[in-house]
């Protein structure tokens, strides 16, 4: 069913209030709105109830964006998603990052966002894939698992309290990459898709296979292929 046309003429206020609540009802098709600093958010009404979110303020009444990006709502709360901004971590989300630091048995890995992420020896594969409780020799041994400077692509397991991302890489398709270049871009460019691992083979490019890990935090990796692409592959 189509939305009613009430572009032209005079139309009932109720009409119209039911025209825009239609229009914005879970399920209809959206399209990507984009707003600059002082647009006024179009089809929003703060006497019908509507919450301000992230980069917006109520000025004389309308809400106006208060930074550039795109409009996004969720049922009534109304925000702005920043065209260029710091990664925000979602459960479930595959990420690229780099080592910074190693103490405590665990990783800290920058991925991109406001604070680095936490990758705890415990959530991690023993070599060999032994299951066993991890030891002061396994906590000596970190260094042979991840150094600093070293890219590991991982997955967002939860959040601790003050906010920090803890990461796994429980599976063979995680771990850490070489033999590669990594590309990075805004977070904004990279969707949340099922497959986050792709394999190009000879035959699509002309010359050897290629690997492509596009991380949720903007990190791209290509490189040659490995056990991650593989594993993807055998699974399909």
């Amino acid at each position: 069913m189509g939305l009613i046309d009430i572009s032209g003429g005079e139309v009932p206020s109720g009409l119209r209030r039911a025209s825009a609540s239609l229009r914005n009802a879970p399920g209809m098709p959206s399209v990507a709105v984009f707003v600059a600093p002082g647009d006024t958010i179009e089809g929003v009404d703060m006497d019908d109830g509507f919450l301000r979110g992230h980069g917006t303020a109520v000025v004389d009444g309308c809400l106006m964006a208060t930074v550039c990006g795109t409009v996004e709502r969720v049922n009534k709360l109304v925000s702005v998603r920043p065209l260029r901004t710091r990664y925000t971590p979602e459960t479930g989300d595959v990420v690229l990052g780099r080592v910074t630091e190693i103490a405590g048995k665990r990783w800290k890995l920058d991925v991109n966002s406001r604070q680095d992420a936490i990758l705890q020896l415990s959530a991690v594969n023993l070599p060999g894939g032994i299951q066993r409780r991890r030891n002061a020799v396994d906590e000596l041994n970190m260094r042979q698992l991840y150094g600093e400077n070293d890219l590991v692509s991982a997955e967002v397991q939860s959040f601790y309290a003050d906010g920090a991302v803890a990461l796994h890489t429980r599976s063979l398709k995680y771990g850490r990459l070489s033999g590669g270049q990594l590309v990075r871009v805004m977070p904004t460019l990279v969707k949340r898709v099922k497959q986050h691992f792709h394999r190009l083979t000879k035959e699509q490019l002309g010359g050897g296979d290629v690997e492509i890990l596009l991380g949720c935090n903007g990190f791209v990796w290509v490189g040659t292929p490995s056990a991650a692409t593989s594993t993807e592959a055998e699974a399909e």
